[in-house]
């Protein structure tokens, strides 16, 4: 099928890849925390309030929220809560002092057992949200869903095995991606703190469907008619990209052992646009009501890219923000690939989308010939040197190294390396690194050319390298016109295919 890429689906796209990947990872030392609960209730005649007691031994004498999130509003997250009192376990009141940034002051020495109870509103669609509402929380009809940053106020930075029970309508179910503790009980257990701040969650009469691949689940929540109706769609495109990412790399996602899991939530619901964010392991996804294929599109390219994301970023990542161009570029290259092998890009609308959205927004970027796109710090302020240019450099080193071994040997095999070697391991890549084992592959010193254009400001002559394929590529007045040739031979007939994914 053919699609387009009109300026507000890129706007979208840019805006949400750049969120996702702005989102920082927390390690956590090993002391444990025990005794931390959380009680949430929500009831069907006030569903836009969630009633929370927070059952803890103080650590020290602040309360917080989540440091992300809310900058527009001058309370922060605390805008939302309502009541909050604090007892000690004899019912003895203590004193709370509000202090700013969502932050409060608990008057209670260290080690003293505390019920924290507050109210969170759900009014979050009041304001306007840069990244979306989809990062905060909302509410539809048939359901309520918070971001863990939303709904928790928490005491302490490093807590481990933590738990949540919750109280909901009979008619209800919860979807969350932490650990059930008994079948058919609404309590969970949640192994860090930051799971517990990086969670999404949704309550209401929504679906499910789970994909599960070894130790690992992938979770979809669909919420709304028009989304619960295209569920076994959804459940089919969710496995050809997964299936497609684990058979790539060689296994599920294998991340550090301070930041492991085991479940990864996608919720997606119909709204009135097309919207998406990451947090965490976890992906929201509003779709438009009444929205065209496109629009589906948009949304499943957001999912494809963040679940990449898993592996190259959560399994295996860069020691220092140098390689951001390598994280995020060479991820864009295989959301491509994904989507292509489910079905959702053909040959001509992947080509085109290269054109119309990754080129476009390169030749747009005023940090090309000026900026060195190992300035990782600058990706967001500059998403075209960055992402466009990290793709450009995937592109490039795929057709050289294809070429070079008459495509014996392919980028993929520089993707199961580095999944082989750092997963499940606190280590990570480096620029050096990736330099050389792209020369080795290739049997090509690639010196010159991250000289030239990874630690230079060389614009990267993407027409050069899909010529190399079986590619007729120019580059003019802004965009790069890419068709097949009619006529090419079986080695770069083969290279074409490995661009789109076809080995």
């Amino acid at each position: 099928m053919k699609y387009s890429l009109p300026g507000r689906f890129m706007k979208i796209l840019i805006l949400f890849l750049t969120l996702g990947a702005a989102l920082p990872s927390t390690i956590y030392g090993k002391q444990e925390k025990p005794g931390m609960h959380y009680s949430i209730e929500i009831t069907s005649d006030e569903y836009k309030k969630a009633r929370v007691e927070f059952s803890f031994s103080v650590q020290d004498s602040l309360l917080h929220m989540s440091s992300i999130g809310a900058n527009q509003i001058p309370k922060r997250w605390a805008a939302f809560v309502h009541d909050l009192k604090a007892v000690t376990e004899d019912g003895n009141p203590l004193k709370i002092e509000d202090l700013e940034g969502a932050q409060w002051k608990i008057h209670a020495p260290k080690g003293t057992q505390v019920i924290l109870s507050y109210t969170i509103h759900l009014d979050h669609e009041n304001y306007s949200w840069s990244g979306g509402v989809d990062g905060a929380a909302y509410a539809r009809e048939w359901g309520v869903f918070y971001t863990g940053r939303s709904l928790f106020i928490m005491n302490g930075e490093k807590n481990i095995n933590l738990e949540a029970t919750f109280k909901i309508p009979e008619t209800w179910k919860i979807s969350t991606p932490w650990d059930q503790i008994e079948k058919g009980v609404n309590s969970y257990s949640i192994a860090t703190q930051a799971h517990l701040e990086d969670s999404m969650i949704f309550a209401g009469k929504h679906e499910e469907k789970i994909i599960k691949r070894d130790q690992f689940e992938l979770i979809f929540v669909l919420g709304g008619s028009e989304i619960i109706a295209q569920k076994e769609s959804f459940g089919q495109l969710a496995t050809g990209i997964m299936d497609y990412y684990i058979e790539l790399m060689g296994g599920i996602p294998n991340p550090a052992p301070d930041n492991a899991f085991n479940k990864s939530i996608v919720i997606i619901n119909s709204y009135s646009g097309t919207d998406g964010e990451v947090i965490g392991n976890n992906i929201s996804i509003l779709l438009e009501a009444g929205g065209d294929q496109l629009s589906q599109m948009v949304g499943m390219f957001i999912f494809a890219h963040e679940f990449f994301h898993l592996w190259n970023g959560k399994s295996f990542a860069p020691v220092n923000n140098d390689c951001e161009w390598f994280k995020e570029g060479f991820s864009n290259y295989y959301t491509l690939k994904s989507l292509f092998h489910v079905g959702y890009l053909n040959r001509e609308s992947y080509l085109q989308t290269l054109n119309n959205l990754f080129y476009k927004k390169y030749d747009e970027d005023d940090g090309v010939g000026r900026l060195s796109m190992t300035d990782g710090d600058q990706k967001h302020e500059h998403w075209g040197l960055i992402y466009s240019g990290g793709l450009f450099a995937a592109i490039a080193q795929d057709m050289i190294i294809r070429t070079a071994t008459k495509n014996e040997k392919s980028l993929d095999d520089l993707m199961r390396g580095l999944y082989q070697k750092y997963g499940g391991t606190d280590q990570g890549y480096s620029l050096e690194e990736i330099q050389s084992s792209l020369s080795q592959m290739s049997g090509l010193d690639q010196s010159a050319f991250f000289e030239s254009y990874i630690q230079g400001v060389q614009r990267i002559p993407l027409e050069d390298y899909l010529n190399m394929a079986g590619f007729n590529a120019s580059e003019e007045n802004g965009n790069i016109n890419i068709s097949l040739k009619k006529e090419s031979d079986l080695n770069s007939s083969e290279i074409t295919n490995g661009l789109f994914g076809i080995n």
